[in-house]
């Protein structure tokens, strides 16, 4: 199931409570606040209302503690134990503010817990965040769900071409001239595999926050030519004009090995949306104390609705110019950017397609 965050604060909310006007109450407050409201006097019938297919998905439950057979916790650990884990729940404590039962809540799966009697404007504050905080937390599994597919599937096909490149070279009537074409192709293919790992590892650093730049000076020439090396075969392959128009000289301050990681998507990615005969051009001059260097071509462009999201982490562009593979590349290059204090944006590029501009600090 798809999660959309609902900027509002407001969804669907179970109030479980066996006293009749408790639950009167609560409903009232929460539908004044916005939300739809469902109630259920018990702990079976709570379970029940969660499990409903022909409704809207119960988004929270506030759940009485204190309920006769059935208690609030018994509902909480089996809530929790569904294969979903379960609507966010805020725990309704009893007024003598039991340690005990909070301490087990929590150690449940509760998400929060309030006392009785419960204040009008903290109950309206505390479900609004909950279910902000239940809907960022739901929609960031379903992304990394989705991430975790998308790498499988870029792993998948190289492995398995790796695999018949060994029966290749295993083969025992194999020509000479065949042999060295297969083990080139498997360097080629163990070299994409290994910046694919590079990636992912570079992506987990950035999200985790321990992303750090470790500069040294290095000439605008030095720094851009492994990338311009790696990328010429492909082009002239693809029949398409590969330009490089900069100031050689210039001295950076950067961390060389990262910035190339930006450069050879970015130019990769020019590569592979530019049709034959088209045009990619790599371009760097000096404005101010930054280097200013766009990666432009003759391809299908980047909307610009897709602009707003193109550098996000996971994201797809989702129109227009399609972005195959894991998703991770352009977010990486912002995370690398902005690490040594620049910025990067995506324009529309003067040869008709797109055009990503970023700043690099001079030495």
């Amino acid at each position: 199931m798809k999660y959309t965050l609902r900027a509002d604060g407001r969804g669907e909310v179970l109030v479980v409570d066996d006293v009749a006007a408790n639950r009167f109450l609560y409903r009232a407050l929460l539908e004044d606040d916005g939300h739809v409201v469902r109630e259920a006097s018990d702990g079976q019938a709570c379970l029940r209302e969660v499990a409903r297919a022909d409704l809207p998905r119960v988004e929270l439950v506030l759940l009485d503690v204190s309920m006769p057979g059935m208690s609030g916790l018994d509902v909480l650990q089996a809530l929790r134990a569904r294969p979903d884990g379960g609507p966010a729940v805020l725990v309704l404590t009893a007024a003598a503010r039991d340690p005990a039962d909070i301490e087990r809540g929590l150690e449940l799966g509760a998400d929060s817990y309030l006392t009785k009697p419960v204040d009008n404007r903290e109950l309206a504050a505390r479900v609004r965040a909950q279910l902000q905080i239940d809907r960022l937390r739901r929609e960031l599994n379903s992304l990394r769900r989705d991430q975790t597919a998308m790498l499988v599937h870029d792993l998948r096909h190289p492995l398995s071409n790796l695999s018949m490149l060994a029966e290749v070279l295993e083969g025992e009537d194999v020509a000479r001239e065949d042999r060295l074409h297969a083990a080139a192709t498997l360097r080629r293919m163990v070299s994409d595999l290994s910046r694919l790992v590079d990636t992912i590892l570079t992506a987990s650093r950035l999200e985790a926050g321990v992303f750090d730049v470790v500069t040294a000076p290095i000439t605008l020439g030095e720094l851009v030519a492994p990338s311009v090396a790696l990328l010429t075969p492909l082009a002239l392959r693809r029949r398409v004009r590969f330009e490089v128009q900069l100031d050689s000289s210039l001295v950076l301050q950067v961390e060389a090995a990262k910035v190339r990681q930006v450069l050879d998507n970015l130019l990769s990615n020019a590569l592979k949306f530019t049709p034959r005969t088209g045009t990619v051009r790599l371009e760097g001059h000096r404005t101010g104390r930054r280097v200013v260097l766009a990666v432009s071509d003759s391809g299908p462009g980047v909307g610009v609705s897709e602009r707003a999201v193109i550098f996000d982490r996971y994201k797809q562009a989702p129109e227009g110019r399609t972005r195959g593979g894991a998703g991770l590349g352009l977010a990486i290059a912002r995370g690398v950017v902005e690490a040594h204090g620049g910025t990067i944006a995506c324009e529309a590029a003067s040869l008709g397609g797109a055009c990503f501009v970023f700043t690099l600090p001079l030495a």
